[in-house]
């Protein structure tokens, strides 16, 4: 019997002895009676232990079976979801694909009739299965990009015959390829043989970044083809001859294109030597002799100019303005395209058979790209200036303190060397005979030549979309090219033959 039963027997016997007689007391039933109460009270106690326990770990045991069923009830539920979704998704996609397919299919409306009507320049080039490339000039500040044709569309060596081609007012570098590959210049001079360069003028949608001034802002704007000729054209060509190290470049120039042309070789004549020789389609200097209708709002530009100017408008007839946004009525199948076909033939002169209907609202959705109100105010200066070819008129309080004289100074086309072909049409209300001819009279003997095109409805926009004009215009000008180029090459053998022969 260890220490806490005798504890507890001697405690628990002196308490009923003390309750009983001494003389009923026998010590051996006493100590038997005890040990039984104390083996019950064990029992008892160890019973209450176990019970305790026992319910402990049930408890345990049913919580735990509560949690795992929990989890498992809940895993089951989340794969079930599961399940559920991918069936759906498979069940929508076996529905969908009842109307739409990955496979390759023709949908409704997916192809663009024009899409001329909507891609860069560089786009049409790459669709129409060209190089191109993009090549970005600075001048005074702007961002001039110039697109390049390097070679025909069949590749091989890039050739040391450079052309650049310069568009006219409201043009891109877009004016010389959207005639096709067969018609338009820039296609037909890549064929030939030739390097083709394609300028933007500053403002224009390729061009309309500079590295400081904002686009919408009157410094930006601040700027006519005087400052192209002066600037821009020098610098592009600069450019072209640091690019091929080694070029002979031959000036290509739609209407102000060619008043570019015309004013560069004036303020910088010595790119007459730099230029292998200048083509002048429509050619524009004098405007004594316009025929067109825009004749009779010249007196009244540059009151407009200053109108819109005041409110804030700098740039000439933006593509999101009223004018601007005429051309998107200008579908080949709508009742507009009538309108649209008869206020070019009413600015630019009549010529149905060469008008092709298809290529309107694609010329149309590419013109009107940005030019300053200086630019159109300049022209309109031109037409109301007698006969004179002169730089901007600003009065005569500024101009005296710009030029000196109250009169601006004339661009002094005797400087002009280097060997130009005016390209003149009979038909064309922008470019009158009488014009043109006063041009070639003011152009040194040696340097000027003349081609009139053959078809007495040509008109002024006819050199850019006409339908028969590789006929009519592209075979002369490749002519005119070869020409200029085969000169070259017999006096440098000419020159190769005087020094091998020692004289």
């Amino acid at each position: 019997m260890n220490t806490y039963v005798i504890v507890a027997v001697f405690f628990i016997s002196a308490q009923h002895m003390q309750a009983w007689p001494l003389e009923v007391v026998n010590v051996q039933d006493f100590f038997e009676n005890q040990t039984m109460n104390m083996k019950s009270f064990f029992e008892e106690q160890k019973n209450k232990v176990e019970k305790a326990f026992n319910s402990s770990y049930e408890d345990a045991i049913r919580m735990k079976n509560s949690v795992t069923n929990y989890v498992d009830d809940k895993q089951k539920k989340i794969s079930s979801d599961i399940n559920n979704y991918v069936e759906s998704v498979k069940e929508s996609g076996r529905k969908v694909t009842d109307s739409w397919s990955y496979l390759p299919t023709e949908e409704p409306g997916a192809v663009m009739e024009n899409p001329d009507m909507f891609l860069s320049v560089p786009a049409i080039i790459l669709r129409q299965g060209y190089t191109c490339e993009t090549h970005t000039i600075l001048s005074q500040g702007y961002l001039i990009n110039v697109h390049r044709i390097p070679h025909p569309k069949a590749g091989g060596k890039i050739s040391k015959k450079t052309v650049l081609l310069q568009h006219g007012l409201f043009g891109s570098s877009a004016d010389w390829i959207l005639n096709g590959p067969d018609k338009a210049l820039g296609y037909v001079l890549a064929d030939a043989g030739y390097d083709v360069w394609m300028c933007n003028i500053r403002g224009n949608k390729y061009s309309k970044e500079h590295v400081s001034l904002k686009s919408d802002s009157k410094s930006f704007w601040n700027f006519s083809w005087h400052d192209v000729a002066l600037h821009d054209i020098p610098a592009v060509i600069d450019h072209i001859l640091k690019v091929k190290g080694d070029a002979a470049i031959t000036y290509i120039g739609h209407s102000m294109g060619t008043t570019i042309l015309f004013a560069m070789l004036t303020l910088r004549p010595e790119y007459n030597d730099i230029l292998k020789a200048g083509i002048a389609l429509a050619p524009v200097a004098f405007l004594s002799d316009l025929k067109s209708p825009l004749k009779s709002l010249a007196p009244i530009a540059s009151n407009v100019a200053y109108m819109e100017m005041l409110y804030g408008s700098h740039e000439f007839i933006p593509k999101d303005s009223v004018l601007g946004r005429m051309t998107k009525s200008c579908d080949a199948d709508s009742m507009d395209s009538l309108v649209c076909k008869n206020v070019v033939f009413y600015i630019c002169g009549y010529n149905e058979k060469q008008f092709n209907k298809t290529l309107l609202p694609v010329f149309l959705s590419n013109l009107g790209t940005g030019t300053s109100w200086k630019t159109a105010v300049h022209f309109a200066q031109e037409i109301m200036a007698d006969g004179s070819f002169q730089q901007f008129d600003y009065g005569s309080k500024d101009n005296l303190k710009i030029y000196g004289t109250e009169k601006p100074p004339k661009y002094d086309l005797s400087k002009i060397t280097l060997p130009i072909t005016l390209f003149w049409a009979e038909n064309d209300l922008l470019s009158s005979e009488k014009d043109v001819q006063l041009l070639f009279e003011n152009l040194p003997p040696s340097s000027r030549q003349i081609y009139k095109v053959p078809d007495q409805d040509f008109n002024h926009l006819d050199y850019l979309w006409a339908i028969d004009v590789s006929k009519l215009v592209n075979e002369e000008v490749i002519n005119t090219l070869n020409n200029a180029y085969s000169a070259d090459s017999a006096s440098t053998s000419l020159w190769g033959q005087l020094l091998g022969s020692g004289k």
